[in-house]
């Protein structure tokens, strides 16, 4: 158990390997010189209600199984190659009710499969979520987007993750049955985001 602490200008703020069962909650990492939470090879864990602001490049979880992250707030983390939350080769974790505010990228995946990720808000992020091929079978429902430059950027089209229910400020569509689900579907991937995936 990781409680109620108020980590400050450290290399990594909170860092874990090879812990399995853990619990991480009520804390505040900020101002590290790279991540606020950094663990790898870690399996059943949970994080929750804990603030990670104006890190160098924000959190990253790698190499892990059955993660829990729910209630946290990911701020500010802005930078050439900063994250909200960086995952990578994460199997089987739930990312929910987390707010997502003003990072470069709210949350870069990359190779990670089978996360649902349910009701977070992602709030003027350059990127909300930038997903990279090898993710597959991901849920992303009942999440909010608002005011980001780019909501939703892939590179591979051959991908079977499901965007459903989700809300999109920059929606232009319409709703004229007024079930609260716009009646066009939504294409959160923009042409301009898509050539800057491709340009070296």
């Amino acid at each position: 158990l990781v409680e109620n602490n108020h980590v400050r200008g450290h290399r990594d703020g909170i860092y874990l390997e090879f812990v399995d069962n853990s619990k991480i909650r009520s804390n505040i990492s900020e101002y590290n010189l790279r991540y606020g939470l950094h663990f790898m090879f870690s399996n059943n864990d949970d994080y929750f209600r804990n603030t990670f602001r104006r890190n160098g490049a924000g959190v990253a979880v790698m190499f892990s199984r059955q993660i829990n992250m729910w209630e946290n707030k990911f701020e500010y983390n802005w930078g050439q190659a900063s994250y909200g939350l960086l995952l990578k080769e994460i199997y089987d974790a739930e990312i929910r009710d987390n707010t997502f505010r003003e990072n470069t990228i709210g949350i870069y995946v990359e190779g990670s499969n089978r996360l649902q990720y349910r009701r977070n808000e992602f709030i003027r992020n350059g990127w909300a979520i930038k997903m990279s091929g090898g993710c597959l079978d991901n849920i992303v429902t009942a999440n909010n987007f608002l005011n980001n430059t780019f909501d939703l950027s892939l590179n591979s089209a051959a991908n079977n993750n499901t965007f459903d229910g989700n809300y999109w400020s920059s929606y232009n569509g319409y709703d004229l049955n007024r079930d609260g689900t716009g009646d066009v579907p939504y294409q959160p991937v923009k042409l301009f985001n898509y050539i800057v995936n491709r340009t070296p």
